[in-house]
Formats: structure tokens, sequence, C-alpha cells
């Protein structure tokens, strides 16, 4: 499994539109255009300003992976699976309950980390990700 997607200026735009009602995914956004359209490097730089610790302790295994794998678990049950083409909207209240208990994080940095996770489900496509086996 590759944990990095990058995103165009052009997707992030789409996604601007797509989420403007959620203003904790447009603050992922504003980080995930920061780091130009890197999933990964963005949600690291979201946990570390907000003080999730063990995000720079991962010497071979990125810290967005292990989130991957730990949300993969759950959002790929049956009973959690979302499908269609536009899965980030439906997707981020569940992805930021399974974030806000794994890592013990307050609600609104579970949402605006759960914001490039989901993009890269969507991104990745929700049955490839499922089908991809957990490394953790």
């Amino acid at each position: 499994m590759s944990d990095t997607t990058q995103l165009t200026p052009e997707k992030i735009a789409q996604y601007r539109i797509e989420l403007a009602d959620n203003e904790n995914a447009l603050i992922a956004l504003d980080f995930i255009e920061e780091w130009e359209g890197d999933l990964a490097d963005a949600a690291e730089s979201i946990a570390t300003r907000n003080g999730i610790e063990g995000v720079e302790d991962k010497a071979n295994f990125r810290w967005f992976a292990i989130v991957l794998n730990k949300c993969r678990d759950s959002i790929c049950q049956p009973e959690n699976r979302i499908v269609g083409e536009k899965i980030v909207p439906a997707i981020i209240p569940t992805l930021a309950e399974m974030i806000a208990a794994s890592f013990l994080c307050p609600s609104g940095i579970a949402t605006l980390l759960s914001t490039p996770v989901a993009i890269y489900i969507q991104e990745d496509g929700m049955d490839k990700f499922c089908q991809t086996s957990s490394d953790s």
C-alpha cells in the first residue's frame, strides 16, 4: 500500500466545493494545500501541530499509514462501507469517531485528521482500500 497520494490544486478546489459546509474539513484542506497536496504530510502536520504524540517516532512506517490501517479495520466492515463516487462527506464523521478513539484526541482535531484519510480512501477507491491487507 502506498500511503502517499498527491492532490493537484484542481482536486483541492473540487474538495473545497464538496466540503464547503464542513469548517474543519476546509481547515484540513488548507493544510493539504500547504503541503502541496500531499495527504500524508498534511495529516502528520495536523497531528504534530495539535499535540498528537508519536507522529515522528515511526522510523520505517509512516504515521499516516498507521492511521489508514487502524481505520481500514473498521471502515471496511460491511455495515460501515460507503459506496459511491463522493464518499468523503459521508465518511468523515465515522472516521473522526475512530480517530478520536484510537488516538485519544478531541473531536475537532479528529475531524481535521479524518479529512485527508477520507480523501485518500476516495482517491484510492473504497474497494481497493478495503482489499489492501493491513500491514500493522
